[in-house]
Formats: structure tokens, C-alpha cells, sequence
């Protein structure tokens, strides 16, 4: 390694795994408890730097400087589609390493577990957490292993400044870690948390003081979703039934109410939450209702709990530890809609989402059609599910499924294909319309991008919609659309207030009760001086637009 310059920086190449988000609006843990062992360590935080994988695209991957050490942090365990940014690739991550070839790079995350790098001298894998190897470092020591609690307890805190290094500061959402590991007594076939054999919980004081220290420097949202399962957190792990643990609720009521406190002391803009195990309502649906209703209260509205269900094929179940059986994935859904189903602000307050893999053992041809039938079950229930995620499992090395030895044949592929889309279309959009209907305002909408004639934005929230404005629309802020239509995965809004005599004919024409030919007509008779005006002409035009 050459001399030591004490100059270190924090590459963020962002994460997506099952239990945290990290690609923004997402700030995950790790760079921030990276940033947190490096002071604990006695780095001064003027010797720390922080960029983003977007930032050194624009920069073709040259770094300003040389830094004694680059602790590069990423990985798609479960890669999905983005629309505001892109984890960092393999490719890239190497073009990073090439071309700064006086820098020395450590390399972790899922990313690094993944990456073969022994063509670089510059550069290591680090298979433990690249926080405890990074606190090592900057002691002289290179030494690999795993992070405690009293660990994180520290460098959570010290960690929270390196938002304001975040290029989208102040508007981020911060994932807030509660416990690591999984409580099952079998876990699924793919599953990471299968490196973990102990449960690693955080006290409710360490937790709080992470997100007081987050919130003092300037972040007002928050997600307590680091974790497989929130209804398991605090939970004692002496008493087991069909190898879920009981839950504790006076534990997780105990953080909502603390957390619900802060939301009015700090005025938080979002507080939201991710991941339960449908088993763990059904087996325990007095302790999890109760806790449910602790967590809507603390909230805030249009919130989704993430359902880890994978599939309802009873086979696939099996061949693959599961964790619940169709029946127990129905009782998870109308329990959450009966707690959280009410609505606030124009949105129910919480609903279930459910999320689905490909590419399990023991897949076969009818299986897609069993979990499109379950769906369209929840659907003629009357029962709302916030978002459907079908994706492709990505076998991590190492899991019991990484090591079956089978291949999928064309025709369940394009079985699979044929019954996404058929989902999107039957389930998907209905929810959609039942969710969002028709003259729902959407409230703090940021614009994205530009696109095909649209523009696109979001809130900055948890499985946020996509909102599309069906004209070429320019926003520097925050702003609020009236729904008007559904698509597959979106809606289409318009901006408010609308201006009826400068709306483009792309716009009108999607407006519930105008035609092409009304529209048009619309276009022809304008301007008009009232609402009454075009009440009267065009009666078909809703009463809840005018």
C-alpha cells in the first residue's frame, strides 16, 4: 500500500435487498455506518468523502483525488426497475478500480460478495461487513468479520452527518435497521439471511438515537424497514409455533409510540415501514393485530407492509422452506386491509403488498397460473393490495437453492411471462382504480423525468406510484395532480390547478367524459371565463374536475 494520506471516501453504489432500500430516495445503512466507524476510528469527518455511483458516471468514473482507502458499498440481491437512479454495476465498479489505480478499493456489500477481482491490485472483496473491516483499517489493522450492536449503536449516530454529503439532500428517505438476522427456524431456499445463525436486535434507545441524529441533521423521512419481518422485532425467541417465534408487541408498541412522538417533535414528512411474514399474522393474529394497529397509528397514511409470499403453489412451498402456506397469505392480507384499509388523506392507511419469485425449485407450467388465480381470489374478496412485485430470484451462492441443480425450460419462462402480464393487466390495474380512483388528489409529487411525451413523477415515499402527466410539464418543486386515469403500474394526473384553457389535447383527451372529438371541440371554444361555462356545454365532463 503507498503512504498514508488519512483521505478516505465512501462510495455509495446503492443497494436492493430483501430487507433495505438503498437506491435513492433510499439512503441505505451502510455508507452511513461506514461514515461512523471511520470517526469512531478517529478519522476527523473533514477527511472523509462521500459520492454517489450517479455522480461518478458523470465523471467517467475518475475521482478527484487519491484516497488512502475507497470503501465501495452495493448489490441488487433482488434487482427491480428504477426510474430516479441505477445501482452500480460490476463493469462500472471495475472501470472505477482501473482507473484510479493509485487509490486502494475495498469492495462490499452483495456487490462484493459477487465480484471477481484478483486481476486488481487496488482492490479486495471484503465477504464480512465493510463497516467493521473499514473501522479496522483506519486503525492500521486489515481485518475482516462482523459488526456488533454496540458497534452499530455508535456508528449509526456518528454516521448521520454523511447525509449532507448526499447529492439529493435534504429530500431522502433514511432506512432504519431494527434487528438483522432471521427469527424462522428453517429459512427459504434463497435466502441471504441463511449466512446469519443469531439475531442481532437493536435496542429502542439505539434506534431512537439514530433517528435523532438523522433528524438534526436536516432528514424529516424515515423507513423502519431493515429487517425481514417487523412484527418479529423484540421478539424472545423461547416460545415457537410451526417455527415462527411469538411476537412481543409491547416491544414494537413500545418503538410506534416513541417513533410517533418524534414524527410531531420533528415534523417528519414521512414515516413508513416494510416487510412482515404473512405466517407470522396467521399463527399469531391477536399479538399482530395488535401491533398492526400500534404501526397505523404511528404512520403515515398510504403506506405499504411488504408480504414476502414468493408463490402460492403449494410444491414450490415446500421444495423451498417457504414461509407460508396459501391460506395463512390470504388470512395476512384481510388482516392488514381490516387494520389498515380505512382511509386518510384520500388513501388507505396501510395495505398489503405482495411480492412473488420466478425461478424457484419445483416451478412448473400451472404454478403461474395458481398464483394468478390467488390474486384474482384477493381481488373478487374485495380485498386491496398496494403492489404486486414478480421478479426473478437471484440465486445467491452459498443458499440451499444455489445448490439444486436444475434449469428452467423455455416454455415455464414464457409461461411466466404470459401470466406477469396477465396479472398486471386483471389485478394490477383494477387495484389500482380502487386504490387511486378517479378524482384522488396526490399530494407532493416530484418530478423525475421526461419521457415519450410524459412526464413522470412520484412522491418521495415507500413504493412510490408512478405518476405520468400526459404533457411535457416543468417543476423545480414539490406539487399536487388530480388522478384521471389508470395504466398497468401508473396513473395519469394532472397538475394543480388546471388551467382548462392551456391544457394541451394529449392531456385532455385522457380526462374522464372528453372524447377526441370533445376535446378538440373544447380546444375550438376556449378560452372560457367559468367552470359554469364548460358545465354547461359539456355535461359529460365529472363534477368532481369542474
Amino acid at each position: 500500500m503507498m503512504g498514508k494520506t488519512n483521505e478516505y471516501l465512501i462510495v455509495d453504489c446503492f443497494v436492493d435487498e430483501p430487507a433495505c432500500f438503498g437506491v435513492p430516495p433510499f439512503v441505505a445503512p451502510y455508507p452511513r455506518y461506514v461514515y461512523g466507524a471511520l470517526r469512531d476510528a478517529g478519522i476527523d469527518p473533514s477527511r472523509i468523502g462521500y459520492l454517489t455511483i450517479e455522480q461518478l458516471r458523470k465523471s467517467d468514473f475518475i475521482l478527484p483525488r487519491r484516497y488512502d482507502g475507497v470503501f465501495v458499498i452495493g448489490g441488487a440481491v433482488v434487482p427491480g426497475k428504477y426510474l430516479h437512479a441505477r445501482i452500480g454495476t460490476h463493469k462500472e465498479i471495475s472501470l472505477l478500480v482501473e482507473r484510479n489505480h493509485q487509490c486502494a478499493f475495498f469492495i462490499g456489500g452483495a456487490v462484493g460478495r459477487k465480484m471477481i477481482v484478483p486481476a486488481y491490485r487496488n482492490a479486495k472483496e471484503i465477504q464480512g461487513d465493510i463497516e467493521y473491516f473499514a473501522y479496522e483499517f483506519a486503525k492500521g489493522n486489515l481485518c475482516e468479520g462482523e459488526r456488533t450492536a454496540r458497534d452499530i449503536a455508535k456508528w449509526s449516530v456518528l454516521g448521520a452527518p454523511l447525509v449532507r454529503l448526499h447529492p439529493e439532500f435534504p429530500h431522502l428517505i433514511c432506512e432504519i435497521e431494527t434487528y438483522r438476522g432471521c427469527p424462522r427456524q428453517v429459512k427459504c431456499s434463497f435466502c441471504q439471511e441463511f449466512r446469519r445463525r443469531t439475531i442481532s436486535t437493536r435496542t429502542q434507545t439505539e434506534i431512537l438515537n439514530e433517528i435523532d441524529a438523522l433528524s438534526e441533521c436536516g432528514i424529516s423521512r424515515f423507513r423502519i424497514g431493515c429487517q425481514p419481518d417487523i412484527i418479529q422485532y423484540g421478539a424472545m425467541l423461547d416460545e415457537f409455533r410451526q417455527g415462527i417465534p411469538r411476537p412481543n408487541p409491547k416491544k414494537v408498541i413500545s418503538l410506534f409510540e416513541e417513533l410517533k412522538k418524534r414524527k410531531t417533535q420533528y415534523s417528519f414528512q414521512l414515516l413508513c415501514i416494510d416487510n412482515a411474514n404473512p405466517a407470522t399474522l396467521a399463527i399469531f393474529p391477536d399479538e399482530s393485530a395488535d401491533i398492526i394497529n400500534a404501526i397505523v397509528e404511528a404512520i403515515t397514511p398510504g403506506d405499504t407492509l411488504a408480504l414476502g409470499i414468493e408463490s402460492f403453489d403449494e410444491n414450490v412451498i415446500a421444495s423451498n422452506n417457504l414461509k407460508a402456506s396459501p391460506q395463512q397469505s390470504l388470512f395476512a392480507v384481510q388482516l392488514i386491509n381490516k387494520i389498515g384499509g380505512m382511509r386518510k388523506d384520500g388513501v388507505p392507511h396501510l395495505l398489503p403488498g405482495i411480492n412473488l419469485l420466478h425461478g424457484l425449485f419445483g416451478e412448473r407450467l400451472n404454478t403461474f397460473k395458481i398464483n394468478y388465480e390467488y390474486l384474482m381470489q384477493i381481488l373478487k374478496m374485495g380485498l386491496l393490495v398496494r403492489r404486486i412485485n414478480i421478479r426473478t430470484v437471484n440465486r445467491i451462492e452459498g443458499t440451499p437453492l444455489s445448490k439444486k441443480q436444475f434449469t428452467l425450460s423455455n416454455s415455464v419462462r414464457n409461461r411466466y411471462e404470459y401470466f406477469r402480464q396477465k396479472i398486471r393487466e386483471e389485478v394490477e390495474k383494477p387495484m389500482l382504480k380502487k386504490i387511486f380512483p378517479a378524482g384522488t388528489v396526490m399530494r407532493n409529487l416530484r418530478l423525475e423525468r421526461i419521457h415519450h411525451g410524459y412526464s413522470y413523477a412520484r412522491q418521495i415515499a415507500s413504493y412510490p406510484i408512478a405518476v405520468k402527466i400526459p404533457y411535457n410539464f416543468s417543476s423545480d418543486g414539490f406539487f399536487d395532480a388530480i388522478v384521471i386515469n389508470h395504466q398497468e403500474r401508473s396513473i395519469i394526473a394532472l397538475p394543480l390547478p388546471i388551467d382548462i384553457n392551456s391544457l394541451p389535447f394529449t392531456a385532455l383527451k385522457q380526462v374522464p367524459g372528453i372524447s377526441n372529438n370533445v376535446a378538440k371541440k373544447i380546444i375550438e371554444l376556449r378560452p372560457f371565463k367559468n367552470r359554469n361555462e364548460i358545465r354547461n356545454m359539456f355535461p359529460l365532463v365529472p363534477e368532481w374536475l369542474l
